[in-house]
Order: C-alpha cells, then structure tokens, then sequence
C-alpha cells in the first residue's frame, strides 16, 4: 500500500486550549478527522510538539506549536484503483469544490480503499506535482451528497480550515425528514461523540445549534432547509432525530425498523446544497450542488404516499428553494 506524501499541519495551542491533552486538542482543531484517527496517527509518531514526538496524554499549553503529519491517500498496486469522473464546482490552484456523490467516502477505508474521494482527486492531480495531494478541510458523512472543499496545497490548510473553525462559512443543508416539524426551529442540544460510530445527545457533549425552516411539505414528510451554527459530527442527524423528526433512509438515527421496506441503495436524505467560503484572493466564494434527482423522488413519493424507488439514482436537478 503506499500513496502520496503526507501533509504536514502546524497548529499553534490558544489560551482557550490550555491543558488540553494533545488528543482532544487535535480533535478539536481537526473535525474533520476521526478522533480514532488521529489517536492512530499519535501512536504512529506522525504528531510533535515543539519538535518532540508526543503522546496522546501529554497537556498542551499557551504557544506549543504541534505539528501533525497526515497521510496522503492510500493508493493500492493491485487491483488498479477504480476511477470515476467528478463533479467539480470550483477548481483553481488553491481550492477545488466537488459535488459528492452519495456512498462514496472522502477517507480511504479498509471497505472503501480502491474508491474514495481523496483517491479520485490524486488521479485528477497526479501529474501535479508541484501541489502535492489536495487536503480535507472540512468533512461530510459517507451517505451525504453535495459541496465539499478541499485545500489544493498544503500551505493554504490552516487558511481554509481555520474559516471552519472560526465559523466565518455558511454551510446549508436540504434534507427530508419524517412527521411535520414547524414552518422554522432550532435545536441547540449539546452533543457527544461515542467510541463507536454513533454520537448522542449529553449534557457532557459540545453546544451545537442547528436552524431549520421548512421548504416543501407532504404526506409524513418535509423537506427542509438547514443552517449550522457549529458543525459537530453528525449533527442535524441526531439533531433532527432528538426533536422527532429524523431524516428518511438514516439507518443510524432514523427509522431502522422500516428498512425493510427501504428501496435497494438507499442513504440519508441530506444534502449539503451550499458553502460559502473566503478565496485567498479575497473573494467570497459561494458554492451550489444540485439537489441529487433521488432526494427529489423520495420527496414525490411521499405525495403519492409510499417510500419511493430510485434511491440508487446519482444524477442531479436543480436546485430545490
């Protein structure tokens, strides 16, 4: 197994982070890393601190600097990697934005290892070299479809990432969810990442918010409108799930005794249909991914008044709203 060099992150602890074991403060700083992930990267002595190599114990404090080196993704000799086209939204030296299919992981995986998106996106550069592996700066769940971002060059992580952290992007999300929230909402509940997969609501998690407002409305469902003001791990999953009404075909927080009856393929019903973000040239970008044709056939079959085929459909219309 073998792949592109890794790229290396510089982070700078904060007074706010003081104390923090070097563990949660990645995790912290790094979203869109899985914390078992970067517990995998500590034990294989890819993180420092003021040049020392560090365990996950040790208490970071005001000025260490903690420099992490991230893989690049796993490339496989045999059999070849399995290519596909992608749907890019924005693309130039610094960034490029890509429409996410649904199933299709961004992280190479032991069931994903020969088709992931940051596999995809090094046979698009591989042969610039100059640029290195584009890098995650955010992240979304495997089933989500729509807008992602990834850094073009290592140098311009913390730029990108640090506008997630400081939650100056605007990310909306369209999802279909079960029963008949009201016309707008928000959940502020705190949440808590789990050892497994799975994250709950806990009094011990982070404060997370998610608005809503409601798009469209049929028989036992709604499609809504969704606004994050902070981007914890499956939030407007669990979110949407603790107030009653959990997104269709969520086979985590939903419905899972009506699985049975889901069509072949199915995933959740969210898509993040747009990122606002700031382009080191200082413009504001704003990205749009379609709504996938799918999520609109599951939507119509609700009116019809049962769950609907097609949900291993990938192309798209337009923008719902």
């Amino acid at each position: 197994m073998s792949g592109p060099p890794p790229t290396s992150v510089e982070l700078v602890v904060d007074d706010a982070s003081a104390r923090l074991r070097v563990d949660a403060f990645l995790a912290g700083r790094l979203p869109w890393r899985s914390r078992r992930s970067l517990v995998a990267l500590l034990h294989g002595g890819a993180v420092r601190i003021n040049g020392a190599p560090a365990k996950k114990a040790r208490r970071v404090l005001p000025g260490d600097v903690v420099a992490l080196a991230i893989p690049g993704p796993a490339i496989a000799p045999s059999p070849e990697p399995r290519v596909e086209p992608l749907s890019v939204l924005f693309e130039d030296d610094d960034l490029v934005v890509v429409d996410k299919p649904a199933h299709l992981a961004v992280h190479a995986a032991s069931t994903c290892m020969h088709d992931n998106l940051l596999l995809r996106l090094h046979h698009r550069y591989r042969d610039a070299r100059s640029h290195g592996p584009a890098a995650v700066v955010h992240r979304l769940d495997r089933g989500t479809t729509g807008v992602i971002a990834f850094a073009r060059r290592p140098a311009l992580i913390p730029f990108y990432m640090g506008q997630f952290e400081r939650r100056t992007v605007r990310k909306t999300y369209l999802a279909i969810v079960h029963g008949e929230p009201d016309d707008v909402g928000t959940v502020a509940l705190p949440l808590l990442a789990r050892a497994g997969a799975s994250v709950v609501v806990d009094d011990a998690g982070k404060p997370s918010r998610t608005a809503w407002e409601v798009v469209g409305r049929t028989d036992g469902a709604a499609m809504i409108r969704v606004a994050l003001h902070t981007g914890r791990k499956h939030q407007i999953r669990v979110h949407m799930a603790a107030i009653g009404h959990p997104i269709v075909h969520d086979d985590l927080y939903g419905r899972v005794h009506e699985r049975a009856a889901w069509p072949p393929g199915c995933n959740p019903q969210l898509h993040a249909a747009r990122l606002e973000l700031d382009h080191t040239d200082g413009r504001r970008l704003v990205l749009e991914a379609p709504t996938p044709a799918a999520m609109l056939a599951t939507f119509a079959a609700f009116e019809r008044g049962h769950s609907a085929p097609g949900c291993t459909a990938d192309d798209r219309s337009p923008t719902m709203g």
